[in-house]
C-alpha cells in the first residue's frame, strides 16, 4: 500500500470494530457514530468521503484498504468507565464505553460563590453544603471507580411541593458531570430488580419519588448498592453475572424519609429549603440563580469541583450526621429492640440470653424466628457458635465485650477482657434461667 492508504488503514483501524460475520459479509461496529451493523460498502463509503486516492476504481482500492487492515473484535456490551477512552479493553475484550466526556469544562477562574451560597441557603448550614461539595468534588476528581471506590453514602433530600432547588440540583449533576453519568428514574422500584443494571453503572443515580418502607426487600437491597461496589444481575436474554455498582444514589421527595434505620450509616438526610419571604422573591433568586448556571455556573461548579481539598475525603466513613437524620431516627426506634434494652438495664449482672429469655416479648410483637436475630443484635447482643450443653446444641447471646470460652475438658467460661472479668458459664443468671428451657 502507498503512505496514503497506510494512513487511511491506521485510520480505519482505530476507528472501526470487526463485530461478526453474518451470511458470509463481515459486520463493523462505527466507535464515533455508534452504528453497529456497517458493511464493506459502507467502510468503502467512508474511505472515500476521508480522501481515497483512486485512478477511476475506488471500490477494488478501498476493497484492497479494507483487507489489509486489522479490525480489533468487539462485545458490544457497553462498560461504564468514566475518564476512558471511547472504547476501552477489559479482561481481553474490547468494549463500547458509555461514559462520555462532559461537554461543561471546568474554568477555576469563575467566581463559584454563586453555586456555594446556593448549597448552603438549601441546606441550611455552611457545614452541609461543605459536605456536600466535598462528595462531589471526589467523584469529580476520582471518576475511575475501579482505582478509587465510591464513596458508600446516598443523599436524601426533602422539601415542599414544587419548591424547584431539588431537581435544579439534579439538573446541575447532569451538566457537571455528563449526561452519560447521571441516570435520573421517577421512582425506586426500577433499582431494585435483578435487571437494573444500566442504573447503578454510572456515577450518580438519582430518584425523584420516593415511598420506601422500613424493613422492607427495597430498602435492604438499596443499603447492599449503597455499601457495595458489585452486584450479580442479568440484563434481558442474558445469563447472570457480576457487574460494577459505582453509582451514588440522590432520593428526592417531598416527605422526609421513614425508613432510615437508628444506626444508619449510609444516609445524609437533609431539607431542602426553598421557603422565601414571598413567591414573588423566590421567582426572582431562582430566575437570577438559572441566569447564572446558564451563563457559565457550570464551568463555575466544575472549576471549583476539580480544584477542592478532597485529602480529608473518607470513603468508609458514615454519612455526616445532621439535625434531620436524628429527628428522623429518633423516630424510628424499634419497640421490641428497646425493651430488650430495658431487661439488658434491668439485668446488669446478667451475661447470657437466649431467643428464649425474650420469649413472652418476642409472642406480643409476632416476631418471626428470623427476625429474632435481628432484634438481638440490633439491642447490642452478639451471637456465639452453636455448641452442645447438657447434651443439646445451644447458642447464647451476650453482652458487649464478653466472649465464651468452651474448650473441651473445662467448664464453658464468660470472659471480659477489657474489664479482666471472667465466670463459669453456669454461674450467670441468664444460663441458669435457661436450664428451665433446656
Amino acid at each position: 500500500m502507498t503512505v496514503h492508504n497506510k494512513a487511511l488503514s491506521q485510520w480505519l483501524s482505530n476507528r472501526f470494530f470487526y463485530v461478526k460475520t453474518q451470511s458470509g459479509q463481515k459486520v463493523y461496529w462505527d466507535s464515533v457514530s455508534g452504528v453497529r451493523s456497517l458493511t464493506l460498502q459502507h467502510l468503502i463509503e467512508h474511505l472515500i468521503q476521508r480522501g481515497l486516492k483512486h485512478d477511476g476504481d475506488p471500490i477494488s482500492i478501498g476493497k484492497s484498504i479494507v483487507d489489509h487492515t486489522y479490525f480489533r473484535p468487539v462485545v458490544l456490551d457497553e462498560i461504564y468507565l468514566p475518564a476512558a477512552d471511547p472504547v476501552v479493553c477489559v479482561e481481553g475484550n474490547w468494549h463500547p464505553n458509555s461514559w462520555e466526556t462532559p461537554k461543561v469544562k471546568p474554568n477555576a477562574a469563575i467566581d463559584p460563590n454563586p453555586f456555594t451560597e446556593h448549597l448552603r441557603r438549601m441546606l441550611g448550614s455552611q457545614e452541609k453544603a461543605d459536605y456536600v461539595i466535598d462528595m462531589l468534588a471526589y467523584r469529580y476528581q476520582k471518576p475511575d471507580f475501579t482505582v478509587d471506590a465510591k464513596p458508600h453514602v446516598a443523599f436524601f433530600f426533602y422539601g415542599e411541593v414544587g419548591g424547584m432547588g431539588k431537581s435544579l440540583f439534579a439538573e446541575t449533576l447532569t451538566h457537571v458531570f455528563g449526561e452519560s453519568a447521571v441516570r435520573r428514574v421517577i421512582d425506586q422500584t426500577a433499582l431494585t430488580s435483578m435487571s437494573a443494571v444500566d442504573i447503578w453503572t454510572r456515577t450518580w443515580t438519582i430518584v425523584e419519588e420516593v415511598d420506601v418502607k422500613k424493613g422492607s426487600t427495597d430498602y435492604n437491597s438499596l443499603k447492599t448498592m449503597i455499601g457495595g461496589s458489585s452486584f450479580h444481575a442479568a440484563r434481558k436474554g442474558e445469563h447472570f453475572r457480576r457487574h460494577e455498582t459505582p453509582a451514588q444514589l440522590v432520593m428526592l421527595s417531598n416527605h422526609a424519609p421513614n425508613f432510615i434505620e437508628p444506626n444508619d450509616r449510609r444516609f445524609f438526610i437533609s431539607k431542602w429549603m426553598t421557603h422565601f419571604e414571598s413567591q414573588q422573591a423566590k421567582d426572582e433568586y431562582f430566575r437570577d440563580y438559572i441566569t447564572w448556571l446558564n451563563r457559565d455556573g457550570y464551568q463555575a461548579i466544575a472549576g471549583l469541583l476539580e480544584q477542592r481539598n478532597i485529602s480529608h475525603v473518607s470513603v468508609e466513613s458514615a454519612a455526616m450526621m445532621t439535625d434531620e437524620k436524628t429527628a428522623v431516627t429518633s423516630l424510628m426506634t424499634d419497640p421490641v429492640v428497646e425493651e430488650i434494652k430495658l431487661t439488658l438495664e434491668a439485668e446488669p449482672d446478667t451475661v447470657c440470653f437466649t431467643a428464649a429469655s425474650f420469649a413472652v416479648l418476642f409472642q406480643e410483637h409476632n416476631v418471626s424466628k428470623l427476625a429474632q436475630r435481628h432484634k438481638l443484635s440490633d439491642a447490642g447482643l452478639h451471637q456465639t457458635p452453636k455448641k452442645r450443653y447438657q447434651n443439646k446444641v445451644k447458642e447464647f447471646w451476650l453482652r458487649p465485650g464478653w466472649r465464651l470460652e468452651a474448650v473441651n475438658g473445662k467448664k464453658p467460661s464468660l470472659l471480659n477482657d477489657n474489664l479482666q472479668l471472667e465466670k463459669l458459664l453456669e454461674d450467670d443468671e441468664g444460663y441458669q434461667t435457661e436450664l428451665k428451657f433446656m
